[in-house]
């Protein structure tokens, strides 16, 4: 299949927003509205398992991973190379955190991230997934998720993949850090340091009104 068609699939399959399937499939038009809401507290799959149950916020994480795990998998078996595959995993993170009729109520990306690193670098991302899960157990979610994916690039010179492969994984943190500091602005008019603020965002991944 031709790059542009594997890249047009792997974006689109992205754009799938599981936890709002969920929602909208139960009626909770009420859990819809609140997860569009811009400074929406917490990860829209935490929302679900919070306002539906813990079971759909599991299931919606296991969706958002499939999204991007599924097209890298079918490219790999089918022999695609390494630079097909790279785009293949940028474009499942861009839809996922870009969907164009999501707006700015789309994801960070981390889970359509991890389902296609598993896939494409998956040492690398083990390695990554031991620091998400360290921090998580520390209670420290946010912190351990960004060291342990802003760490994928280097794991994957580390584990010698593909020079193509480790672009891939910094454009996919890239995506991530893009998505994670928007709203810097609101953050400047409230007074909070510039510095501060991208700082909390980025390392944190604190939403508007917690950081200062």
């Amino acid at each position: 299949m031709p790059l542009a068609a594997w890249v047009a699939v792997a974006f689109v399959a992205g754009t799938l927003p599981s936890p709002f399937v969920l929602a909208w499939a139960l009626r909770r038009h009420d859990v819809i509205a609140e997860m569009r809401r811009q400074d929406s507290p917490g990860d829209a799959h935490f929302l679900v398992a919070r306002k539906l149950s813990g079971a759909l916020g599991v299931t919606a994480i296991v969706m958002d991973m499939l999204k991007g795990f599924a097209p890298a998998l079918v490219a790999r078996a089918t022999g695609e190379l390494a630079g097909t595959l790279a785009w293949i995993g940028v474009a499942s993170v861009a839809g996922h955190s870009f969907a164009p009729f999501l707006r700015r109520a789309g994801g960070r990306g981390l889970t359509t991230a991890a389902g296609v690193s598993l896939v494409i670098v998956p040492k690398a991302m083990v390695a990554s997934g031991v620091i998400s899960l360290a921090g998580t157990i520390a209670k420290r979610g946010g912190l351990g998720t960004s060291v342990g994916f802003g760490l994928l690039p280097v794991f994957a010179v580390v584990f010698t993949y593909d020079r193509a492969l480790v672009a891939m994984t910094l454009g996919i943190v890239g995506l991530i850090a893009i998505r994670r500091l928007e709203g810097l602005e609101e953050d400047r008019r409230a007074g909070i340091p510039l510095g501060r603020a991208a700082l909390g965002r980025l390392l944190f991944d604190l939403p508007r009104g917690k950081i200062g």
